[in-house]
């Protein structure tokens, strides 16, 4: 199914509370810190990089609602998920630093879950079931949801790779400066319990982590 382009005006939609006291993980490049938003840098991803309307970067902030969710949106993600054999190189995993985050201020989400998505007339297989040819079609939405409300600090829905857990893209213009604090960080290199878990993760889904 295509991705249709946003349409203008944007519609009214529906939001979602990200409560303070909310923890988030995220897995990440260990160079930066776990609060840190990417300003628009690596390929391309269901929504970034985004761009203002001025064609400046929107500096974005992937997040998920459990550390196996968080797993299967970073280092499992580009994994096809009907291949006959599915292998992760132990580096991709070992090169990767997970941060738990604690939200001290709520913030509000534009959410893409069902319902929510028909009320603009749009569905999950259109914005969030979609293959990765479909990201530069998904990246305009995430645009024109930024662009339709001021006060819409991300985008909420339920994981395509790892339900029903949420996953969550935060604009970094829209979160207040401290709303986002670093409570854990573990760089996956130095810990044998978590590599094993994100084995174990993998083990789920019939991926195995190679040498």
């Amino acid at each position: 199914m295509t991705t249709p382009p946003p349409p203008e005006p944007f519609p009214e939609f529906n939001t979602w509370r990200l409560a303070t006291g909310t923890e988030l993980v995220r897995v990440h490049d260990p160079a930066f810190d776990g609060a840190a938003f990417n300003p628009c840098l690596g390929g391309p991803t269901r929504f970034a990089p985004l761009r203002q309307p001025s064609g400046d970067c929107l500096p974005t902030l992937y997040a998920a609602e459990t550390l196996e969710c968080a797993v299967h949106e970073s280092i499992f993600h580009d994994l096809p998920f009907d291949a006959p054999d599915k292998f992760v190189p132990r580096q991709k995993v070992t090169s990767r630093a997970i941060s738990w985050l604690t939200v001290t201020a709520e913030l509000r989400l534009a959410s893409l879950h069902e319902p929510d998505l028909n009320r603009i007339g749009r569905t999950r297989a259109e914005l969030v079931d979609t293959a990765p040819s479909a990201y530069p079609h998904t990246a305009r939405w995430g645009e024109a949801f930024h662009r339709a409300a001021p006060d819409v600090a991300g985008l909420v829905w339920t994981s395509r790779r790892c339900d029903p857990a949420r996953a969550y893209v935060l604009f970094e213009d829209r979160v207040p400066p401290g709303a986002l604090v670093v409570r854990e960080r573990v760089d996956v290199a130095g810990s044998a319990a978590h590599l094993a878990q994100i084995r174990a993760f993998g083990r789920r889904a019939s991926i195995t982590i190679t040498l």
